[in-house]
């Protein structure tokens, strides 16, 4: 290697180090906004909803003895609603669905709403879009989100402060966790 070669990786090496020890200096604010912050995050398997009918003769007698279903059920995972509204505004409204291609595994929730400090409502509702018919099958099992979830309160927020509104699975339904609160969990 020669001695021009060096010297200019030497230069390019200084030029990085002074770079970046200028950058390192630089007032950085994490957040600009003296807001508070609604974070809505979790996840939760939802609801399989199974349509079922009685099988024909004839379709009984197309397949193999062994292969043969009296009832043939097809299903499909539930579709929820997330609205949360802020002081009685409205601050989302969107459609969740499971994740995978066909929609059947976990759903995952997660959304961040700047909210102005001080006193004020909160209102957050996850609702079950597909209503399960007369001949559906429903399996309203624990391990499956619940079909609605309303969580409404009125609390005082202080400016950078952020709550969590999350679904305790024990409990099936949706909580607010505040700051001190969550260290413990």
């Amino acid at each position: 290697m020669s001695w021009t070669t060096r010297a200019l990786g030497a230069l390019l090496a200084g030029a990085a180090l002074i770079g970046l020890s200028w950058a390192s200096h630089l007032p950085m604010t994490p957040y600009p906004s003296a807001n508070a912050m609604l974070r809505l995050a979790w996840s939760a398997r939802p609801e399989r909803i199974e349509e079922c009918r009685s099988a024909s003769d004839d379709e009984l007698a197309a397949v193999p003895p062994h292969m043969r279903q009296p009832v043939i059920c097809e299903g499909r995972a539930a579709r929820y609603r997330l609205e949360a509204s802020i002081a009685g505004e409205p601050a989302i409204d969107l459609e969740v669905r499971g994740g995978g291609l066909r929609h059947d595994r976990r759903l995952f929730v997660f959304q961040e709403l700047p909210v102005a400090p001080g006193e004020t409502n909160l209102a957050v509702r996850f609702t079950r879009i597909d209503t399960p018919g007369p001949e559906t099958a429903a399996a309203p099992r624990a391990e499956f989100v619940a079909p609605r979830l309303v969580l409404e309160q009125r609390m005082r927020l202080e400016p950078n402060e952020v709550v969590l509104v999350t679904y305790d699975d024990e409990r099936r339904t949706l909580v607010a966790v505040r700051g001190r609160e969550s260290a413990g969990r």
